[in-house]
């Protein structure tokens, strides 16, 4: 794990990226949420809500510690690569959706609203738990809900990060829970996309990104 030196050099440099990536692609649009449920928390709203219910939102500075995201690793068992475990203390944010340059592929993202903020990445987690035994760490979704992508935690670099993967769920759910998480039966199924979560960062967060 890294020191809190490094830490906070990553932290800055996520932040530095992701600041950059939204004046590229602003507005950012989501639906209106006052209560808490889906959609933007109301103290991320960045102007009035138009007649669709629709509202700009704008990053907020994060209140997560390092133990938080410990809480959630621990729970599952896992250990995040280290630029992940940055990227969920880096601020408030709704990017849900975003665009890999590499393939010209939308990835359903795990954002981090203000509200309940590693949600997000506990539902994700939770709803293919078996794949945590086999070594897959979900983390986001491959296109229009495809599959899970994961961290491959068993291909593990010197520096923490892991390579990247994807299943599709059509193949998975036949499976079932219990062969889902035996490593053998899941990889006639995986399909390597990124070396690194560094890698997969700068190309979706790259500060020359903009959306459509």
């Amino acid at each position: 794990m890294a020191d809190n030196s490094s830490l906070a050099e990553d932290i800055s440099y996520v932040h530095s990226q992701l600041t950059s990536y939204a004046k590229l692609n602003s507005p950012q649009m989501g639906v209106a949420s006052s209560n808490g449920g889906a959609g933007v928390p109301h103290e991320m709203f960045d102007g009035e809500v138009d007649d669709e219910g629709w509202v700009a939102w704008k990053m907020l500075p994060s209140t997560l510690s390092l133990d938080d995201v410990t809480e959630v690793e621990q729970k599952f068992s896992v250990q995040f690569p280290p630029l992940f475990r940055t990227y969920l203390l880096a601020g408030f944010q709704l990017y849900d959706q975003i665009i890999s340059s590499k393939y010209e592929q939308l990835i359903f993202n795990t954002d981090v609203p203000s509200i309940e903020p590693l949600q997000p990445i506990r539902t994700l987690i939770e709803s293919w738990s078996s794949l945590t035994l086999a070594g897959y760490v979900p983390f986001a979704q491959w296109g229009d809900g495809w599959g899970p992508m994961c961290f491959d935690i068993e291909n593990r670099h010197e520096d923490g990060d892991c390579s990247i993967v994807w299943m599709d769920h059509e193949l998975l759910i036949p499976l079932g829970p219990i062969e889902c998480g035996k490593r053998i039966s899941v990889l006639p199924h995986v399909n390597e996309l990124y070396c690194s979560y560094r890698e997969f960062f700068d190309d979706t967060f790259g500060v020359s990104k903009r959306i459509g």
